[in-house]
């Protein structure tokens, strides 16, 4: 027999439809297996930020 879903499909779901109902169109969500837990990040991808060298910038 094999052991039971720590995170079923419904739960996958609920996770997307609910980023879907807040009106964001960009989230990552993240599933913690060990602990059972589904954490949802909003916003953009993780890129970061262009930084101004305030001048500096080679030409």
């Amino acid at each position: 027999m094999t052991a039971p879903a720590r995170i079923t499909q419904a739960d996958v779901e609920r996770a997307t439809k609910s980023v879907k109902a807040a009106g964001f169109e960009r989230a990552r969500i993240v599933m913690d297996l060990v602990n059972g837990r589904i954490e949802i990040i909003l916003g953009e991808s993780g890129e970061p930020p262009k930084v101004s060298r305030g001048g500096w910038e080679e030409e």
